[in-house]
């Protein structure tokens, strides 16, 4: 954002978003454009911008990362849908509900030279559709933004219980996260690359949710992803609040993928989302012949943030993985 003089004198904020300038009490559809399909047909990103009359914080409420990753293109469309009845006080939304768009129409997760979008940040100019991808989102939305909320489900069969992840050392971000009120905050590291990585270098608050799994809607991710971004811009003073009570959330500082002893059928025996005690059994994988049985124990106390829904894994697959306070 920058400065400049309004015509009676007065100094308004100017939002500058992929070069084109939102005014005050003003709403916008721009358009991200990247790349063509090999059809010639022109791939446009929509990128969603309300602004209020009066100046504030400048919240990005980020989804489709990952093409397959539903639940928060669901979240992010509830909130621009409450702007009808609710619109802001102050302040800024810009919310971008599918951006790795290619990956969408496939609904699968890389983009369609098999990168994954999350793994390319900054980007370059000229280099990859990740890479240029990732670039355009750098150079031409992200400099107007100071808040990130990015959201995320499960992959590969991988169904995450909601909780919040934030960068270690990061109080601005972990602020946010207390206010976004989730069930459990994981303070996680950075992977190299990602747009976290690339936030946290820039110095702005970014927090990353989980909820739910790929190509499926989950009506409790979705519902605690948007009661969390309804809690964020209140806190902002996006909206008047707060609308909900504060529950309080259990910090996680680190965490822990609990392994298939052997191949065969898996069977959960505890639920996601639940605290466990240093050898609780949490599962059985069993043979398909009757044989042999093995039990899945917890190596440490912690609460279960993600559970593998395939019915048949392999020796060594992740199975449960465990956030340790």
């Amino acid at each position: 954002m920058s400065t400049k003089e309004g015509s009676r004198g007065d100094v308004c904020t100017l939002v500058r978003i992929l070069g084109e300038s939102v005014r005050p009490g003003e709403t916008r559809t721009l358009d991200l454009q990247v790349a063509r399909l090999y059809t010639r047909t022109r791939v446009e990103i929509p990128v969603v911008v309300h602004r209020a009359p009066l100046d504030g914080p400048v919240l990005m409420v980020l989804a489709g990362v990952h093409g397959d990753e539903v639940n928060g293109i669901d979240s992010t469309r509830r909130i621009l849908t409450d702007l009808a009845e609710r619109p802001l006080e102050r302040g800024t939304l810009v919310a971008i509900p599918i951006l790795n768009v290619f990956g969408f129409l496939a609904m699968q997760r890389e983009l369609p030279d098999g990168r994954d979008l999350n793994r390319f940040f900054p980007g370059a100019p000229n280099g990859s559709l990740a890479s240029r991808l990732a670039h355009a989102l750098v150079t031409e939305v992200l400099p107007a933004v100071d808040v990130v909320i990015d959201l995320h489900s499960g992959a590969d069969q991988r169904y995450n219980h909601p909780h919040v992840r934030f960068t270690e050392g990061d109080e601005g971000s972990w602020a946010i996260a207390q206010v976004f009120d989730p069930p459990l905050v994981l303070r996680a590291p950075i992977r190299e690359k990602s747009i976290r990585s690339h936030l946290n270098h820039l110095g702005k608050r970014y927090i990353l949710f989980e909820g739910g799994k790929a190509r499926s809607l989950d009506e409790d991710a979705v519902r605690e992803a948007h009661r969390g971004i309804t809690r964020v811009m209140e806190h902002l003073g996006l909206w008047n609040g707060p609308s909900d009570h504060t529950r309080g959330t259990s910090l996680l500082t680190s965490s822990k993928w609990v392994r298939a002893p052997m191949a065969g059928l898996f069977h959960p025996v505890m639920e996601n989302g639940s605290k466990v005690d240093k050898g609780m059994v949490l599962g059985l994988v069993s043979d398909p012949y009757g044989e042999s049985v093995r039990q899945v124990r917890a190596p440490l106390e912690g609460h279960i943030i993600c559970v593998n829904t395939s019915p048949v894994v392999n020796h060594g697959d992740a199975l449960f993985h465990l956030g340790l306070p």
